[in-house]
């Protein structure tokens, strides 16, 4: 079916002063958000800040003498590594994969030292005396104004650190992806319903938006694959127009026509692919589908600048951890040892739903939570449902573009649910917070072909109003976690309040 629009010589004027709008205004919210939030929110984030005080203000990965240490129960303990005395002296350490931390030390480093201010250092400012109304002594119910100085306030020194580590990691990156998604959808959008309500979801109904705000590995791996995936769509699909159903008209314009992907476009795709998996182990299987793609394409561009492009982010990865804790092997895999189970730890008596890692749901409920429940893909960010068509299409279809995105956004999305299904060591919805952060780095691969899946809008009212109203289900979600991202979904309390699930706490 052809579903070109009817020409009209305003729409690609108007596309283009809408994605202006679109990215400066959701890049602000972003950046508003950020800057208003609490920079310490939970644990999550408080493990890896530790890791940079200790790197900047110790020389080392142990966390022992962080400030915020007490904060978290995001941490192992474990022997020095390093140590020649026998035994070996026990530390305090991040659980998280030291990689992120050490790139964040190394920005603030040099702002550290020309500021001298270390940053854990507090700033004091005397408040005026004002008038507070008090109980009259010896007079129930009686009141007074007296004069009364209240404490000083204080400011945390770690936020003029954090603030712009936060939105150097979060915000900008969202801005590119905007811009560059625009890039996506002017190539594979069907017609002008699938390009816009496509870019609407991208700035506001799904889950980055909540989490750029937090320091957290999620939307860094998100970001990472989308430009991975972004380098994937050059190389396959070199030519701008890229649709099998797309005209040259007055509304689309006529383009030149693109070189093939170059050797940038293989660099691109290798190293975030790679950064990808350093930041969200489980994309590993991203990288290596990847790299199997780009072999079929392209054996000897892939094997000369893939190949050395992934190894980067991968050879840091491992170096950082083996500085910080003197193996090869992630301590997410010691989840369950005494490394994490020490007395007094976090994990000997978990609450709420990290109880669900030592008493676990049957793995069909706990898949069905992910998908349509509590914590559901498809039931808090409906709007992913037409990312699921539209790749079940791609795949079947003959001379789709986006086919090979397709495939692994298939395949990825089943491998994911599968392992976090029967991963023993994640059972937990990720905890406290407001998605199912997991899956978070699968986010730019449903956006990427779902303008296929909102097509239908554009010529009929019942794919039109679907569409619609799972973009306002998934705009909810997000602005019911906007206040805090690790916080609960909105079903999880409405549930809860209606006695249909309960929490140990």
């Amino acid at each position: 079916m052809d579903q070109t629009p009817t020409p009209d010589p305003g729409r690609q004027q108007a596309r283009r002063f809408v994605a202006l709008i679109v990215i400066v205004a959701a890049s602000a919210q972003s950046l508003g958000a950020a800057l208003k939030m609490p920079t310490q929110l939970t644990a999550n984030d408080i493990s890896r800040y530790c890791t940079v005080w200790s790197l900047l203000e110790r020389g080392t990965y142990a966390i022992d003498e962080c400030p915020w240490s007490k904060d978290t129960q995001d941490k192992v303990k474990k022997p020095d590594p390093f140590s020649k005395e026998s035994p070996a002296p026990e530390h305090f350490y991040s659980s998280k994969p030291p990689l992120f931390a050490t790139l964040m030390a190394g920005v603030i480093y040099p702002f550290r030292k020309l500021s001298g201010v270390p940053l854990d250092s507090t700033f004091k400012q005397e408040r005026l005396e004002r008038n507070v109304e008090k109980p009259v002594e010896g007079q129930p119910g009686k009141t007074q104004f007296v004069k009364e100085t209240p404490p000083p306030v204080i400011w945390q020194g770690y936020i003029l650190y954090f603030k712009p580590a936060i939105i150097l990691f979060n915000v900008v990156p969202f801005a590119f992806f905007l811009a560059y998604y625009v890039k996506l959808l002017d190539r594979y959008a069907p017609n002008d319903w699938a390009w816009f309500l496509a870019l609407f979801a991208a700035a506001w109904g799904n889950y980055l938006v909540v989490f750029n705000a937090s320091l957290n590995n999620h939307t860094v791996a998100a970001y990472s694959a989308f430009f991975a995936l972004y380098a994937l769509a050059k190389i396959l699909d070199p030519e701008p127009t890229g649709q099998e159903d797309r005209h040259d008209d007055p509304a689309v314009g006529k383009a030149a026509p693109a070189a093939p992907g170059g050797a940038s476009h293989f660099v691109m795709a290798g190293f975030w692919a790679g950064f990808c998996a350093c930041n969200e182990i489980p994309a590993g299987l991203f990288g290596a589908l990847l790299f199997l793609v780009l072999l079929a394409k392209s054996p000897g561009k892939t094997l000369a600048y893939f190949v050395p492009a992934a190894i980067v982010p991968l050879a840091a990865f491992f170096a950082t951890q083996y500085l910080a804790f003197g193996q090869l092997k992630p301590v997410y895999e010691e989840f369950g040892t005494k490394s994490y189970n020490y007395e007094g730890s976090y994990w000997n008596t978990p609450l709420e739903f990290d109880w669900f890692n030592k008493y676990p749901e049957p793995k069909g409920l706990y898949l069905l939570h992910m998908t349509f429940g509590h914590h559901g893909v498809f039931s808090l960010t409906p709007i992913f449902l037409f990312s699921i068509y539209a790749s079940l299409r791609n795949m079947v279809g003959r001379g789709r573009p986006l086919k090979a995105i397709s495939w692994l956004t298939f395949l990825l999305t089943v491998a994911m649910l599968a392992f976090y299904t029967w991963n023993p060591k994640a059972r937990n919805y990720g905890g406290s917070t407001s998605g199912l952060r997991w899956l978070f780095w699968l986010i730019p691969f449903w956006l990427v072909v779902l303008p296929t899946g909102l097509a239908g809008g554009q010529d009929r009212k019942v794919p039109r109003w679907l569409s619609l109203i799972a973009l306002a289900f998934s705009v909810l979600s997000i602005g019911y976690a906007l206040r805090s991202p690790w916080s609960h979904p909105w079903i999880v309390d409405l549930m809860e309040h209606l006695n249909l699930y309960k929490l140990v706490r």
